[in-house]
C-alpha cells in the first residue's frame, strides 16, 4: 500500500574472519529511507538499542557503524567481521504506486572484490 512502512533485513552468512566489508542494498525507485538520524523522518517502530541490555539485539550488533543513505541506496561498512551470521535492518516508505524492480543486495570487500555475495532481484509492487 501507499504510505505503507516497510522493514528491510537482510542476512549476512560470514564463513571465516573478513576486512574492509561493505554492505549495499538499493531499495525500489517508489519509496523512501527512513533516516532516523532526521527529525522529520518518521520514527521507527524498530526497538532501539538498550544499554541495560546489550545483547537483547543479539551478538555481534556494533561491528558495523551507522548506515550511509543515499538517494537510491544503503550501505554499511565493517573494518573487521568475525565468522557468523549477522543481520541488518532499515525501513523505507512507499510513496508512489507502480511496479518496481529492486536490485539485488551487494556485499563485498574493498580490497579484494572478488570476495562477494548478491541476494537475488525481485520485482517490488506498491498499489495504491
Amino acid at each position: 500500500q501507499n504510505g505503507e512502512l516497510v522493514t528491510v533485513r537482510l542476512t549476512l552468512t560470514i564463513p571465516e574472519t573478513t576486512y574492509y566489508l561493505l554492505v549495499e542494498d538499493h531499495f525500489p525507485a517508489g519509496a523512501e529511507v527512513v533516516d532516523i538520524s532526521l527529525k522529520t523522518s518518521q520514527q521507527s517502530a524498530e526497538p532501539q538499542y538498550n544499554p541495560h541490555a546489550p545483547f537483547e539485539q543479539g551478538w555481534g550488533w556494533w561491528y558495523f557503524g551507522d548506515p550511509q543513505v543515499f538517494d537510491d541506496r544503503i550501505s554499511w561498512a565493517v573494518d573487521t567481521l568475525p565468522a557468523g551470521t549477522y543481520e541488518l535492518t532499515y525501513q523505507f516508505v512507499t510513496v508512489q504506486p507502480g511496479e518496481y524492480r529492486v536490485i539485488p543486495a551487494r556485499a563485498y570487500q574493498s580490497y579484494f572484490p572478488e570476495v562477494q555475495g548478491n541476494s537475488a532481484g525481485d520485482i517490488f509492487e506498491i498499489k495504491e
